[in-house]
């Protein structure tokens, strides 16, 4: 599957994260502003192997954005996959899969990120002031919405910035469930900048090579060049964003420096 879409065996997904959609700068600085950071991400000497846009300070109290923030969320995807020869995927938070299964339908997307999707979870969020809420997700609901776009569905499974309500479930049991939903791949979290456990994502594939052989196990947050070996050892692939950043600070612009040496890192160890 992710071999199909990055055309690599350990892609490497680069994290675009889009700032405030109604900034009074302007959908026009934003839109630049994330333009920036792809052409970071993709282009020198080493770039990423794909891109994932997400409305990163996305404020709304519930899972489903509003209709003028998924027409700027479309503007932004657009134009950067437009100008970034990369496969391109978007993450529509809170956890709207209705719009990012629309843009990717309009826009011809390979992939999309959904944060939850079999696990009931309460928010741990810091930018909606406060107001946290339940997430769960219908999966035959997002299933109708999938059908006739083509993409490819990555999940977290026990999602960073939430709160397990099914208290006791264990990781292999919201795999299975992933797995058995009709997803294309999971994604193993802790929190923005800070990576799982090499345990965790020991587990999660180990589960899957007995459950269904090749299905993508993808590290979501925390991978660094000090622990990206002992992490792709288990992960099949990765979202990197902090990383990336000017400091290892999420909301500073991308440093393309810091991309090519872990991509360089990359490419020596796992080729």
């Amino acid at each position: 599957m992710l071999d199909k879409i990055f055309a690599v065996r350990k892609p490497i997904i680069g994290m675009v994260h889009v700032g405030d959609l109604y900034s009074p700068k302007g959908l026009n600085y934003v839109t630049e502003k994330a333009l920036g950071d792809a052409y970071n991400l993709h282009l020198g000497g080493y770039g990423v192997d794909g891109l994932l846009v997400e409305n990163w300070e996305e404020q709304s109290d519930n899972p489903f954005a509003a209709d003028e923030t998924i027409e700027r969320m479309l503007q932004v995807t657009r134009t950067i996959r437009d100008e970034i020869k990369a496969p391109v995927g978007v993450n529509v938070l809170h956890n709207d899969y209705r719009a990012a299964f629309r843009i990717a339908r309009e826009l011809g997307l390979p992939f999309i990120q959904l944060d939850v999707y079999v696990d009931r979870v309460r928010t741990e969020f810091e930018h909606t002031e406060g107001v946290q809420f339940d997430v769960y997700v219908d999966v035959e609901d997002v299933q109708r919405h999938r059908q006739g776009t083509g993409a490819a569905l990555f999940v977290n499974i026990h999602p960073k910035h939430y709160t397990l309500m099914e208290k006791g479930k264990t990781i292999e049991e919201s795999t299975k469930q992933a797995i058995d939903n009709n997803a294309s791949g999971v994604v193993v979290t802790r929190l923005t900048g800070t990576a799982p456990d090499v345990e965790l994502v020991r587990r999660v594939k180990d589960y899957t090579e007995r459950y269904r052989q090749c299905f993508p196990v993808i590290v979501g947050s925390g991978m660094n060049r000090g622990n990206l070996q002992q992490l792709l050892q288990y992960g099949d692939g990765a979202i990197v964003g902090t990383t990336f950043k000017i400091d290892g600070l999420t909301d500073n612009p991308v440093d393309s420096r810091r991309v090519e040496q872990f991509m360089e890192a990359v490419y020596k160890t796992f080729g």
